[in-house]
């Protein structure tokens, strides 16, 4: 059986979601089961991995179309492949190579995270009819599921997004600090974190705030992530860690042990999407605070395990704050109680099963 090719362009390295859905295929499906197209700069991450081969055959990315001639090739091959984040552009592009190839692309994958509604999505809608009638259009929830069967996919599959949990169950631990796990982001509340390390100073609070911050990343997401990143730096806030690299895996579980995750996501960006980040947090055991109407915000209300905000405002965090570590005890435990549910439902056995490679 021809291994499966995921094909990822932006997987350049640890930080984003994309390494941690091919780390949790790639252990989950056998030795070298997984071939994955990916930027040069993540080849060395990927073969440390499980399971796991970086393809170098070319095109490699940064190559002209590389992404485009590498989904040809697959379909004129019969490679079966999973385009881990797809739009309308993958779609067309399916669908010009099965008409290049004379092939019906059977074995083409995409996996959508979140419904390919945008006006460019719109376009390349209407040159996709191969890939709406043959390919597989793989979604995290329900309701992105619903929105590809309305645009005329054909075999749509509602996965949860694979994500891997520890052997055994987190237990209840005493609270350690604030985490706003990932690479921090205006649309994850990064403005709201760094007001409220502002406010926190002038109040004279110590309360420990781990941030993972990067001038230099955040340059590529315009000047005014810039500056709320400059104003959280210079805030004075003495609990204030900050990191500017992307932690190893370990290191990144670690930092969910006894902490309380802020996830004050914008509700327009993060309404259906799913955050692996939150995901992580309470799969190892850490209370939420969450936006309410957000993937994230569902999750911490299905369970308890944390609260939720109606109103995106530093006053609104602070009080969020206050009210889980008033019963941190009880908070801390439903979060534990939520990683066994959620480590059964988000299995990465079930999205190899859809794909044919589970071991079992």
């Amino acid at each position: 059986m021809r291994p499966l090719l995921i094909i990822e362009p932006n997987l350049r390295g640890l930080s984003g979601h994309y390494g941690e859905f091919v780390r949790a295929l790639g252990t989950h499906a056998g030795e070298n089961a997984v071939d994955v197209f990916a930027h040069p700069q993540a080849d060395e991450m990927l073969a440390a991995m499980n399971g796991i081969r970086a393809c170098t055959d070319e095109p490699r990315v940064g190559c002209p179309l590389a992404e485009w001639r590498m989904i040809v090739r697959a379909v004129r091959e019969d490679i079966p492949f999973l385009v881990l984040t797809s739009d309308g552009r993958h779609a067309a592009a399916v669908s010009l190579a099965a008409l290049l190839a004379k092939r019906q692309p059977k074995r083409a994958h995409l996996y959508f995270h979140q419904a390919p509604t945008k006006p460019r999505d719109s376009f390349f809608l209407t040159m996709s009819a191969a890939a709406r009638k043959h390919a597989s259009a793989i979604a995290p929830t329900a309701k992105v599921a619903d929105s590809l069967r309305d645009m005329g996919w054909q075999h749509v599959e509602y996965v949860p997004y694979p994500a891997l949990a520890e052997e055994k169950p987190p237990q209840p631990v005493p609270f350690s600090h604030l985490l706003m796990a990932g690479a921090a982001r205006l649309n994850k509340g990064l403005d709201l974190v760094a007001d409220l390390a502002g406010r926190w100073a002038g109040e004279g609070r110590s309360l420990p705030l781990w941030v993972q911050v990067s001038k230099k990343h955040a340059k590529r997401h315009g000047h005014r992530e810039v500056a709320v990143v400059e104003a959280l730096l210079s805030s004075g806030y003495s609990g204030l860690v900050a990191s500017d690299k992307a932690p190893e895996r370990a290191e990144y579980v670690e930092r969910f042990h006894g902490a309380l995750v802020l996830a004050p996501y914008e509700r327009e960006r993060f309404s259906e999407a799913v955050s692996g980040v939150v995901l992580d947090a309470l799969l190892h055991g850490a209370p939420v605070i969450a936006t309410k109407g957000t993937w994230p915000g569902a999750q911490v209300e299905r369970f308890g395990a944390g609260v939720t905000i109606e109103d995106r405002s530093v006053a609104a965090l602070a009080t969020a704050i206050d009210t889980v570590l008033a019963k941190w005890p009880d908070y801390t435990a439903r979060a534990c109680q939520a990683a066994v549910v959620l480590k059964r439902e988000h299995d990465p056995e079930r999205l190899l099963t859809l794909l044919s490679l589970s071991k079992v």
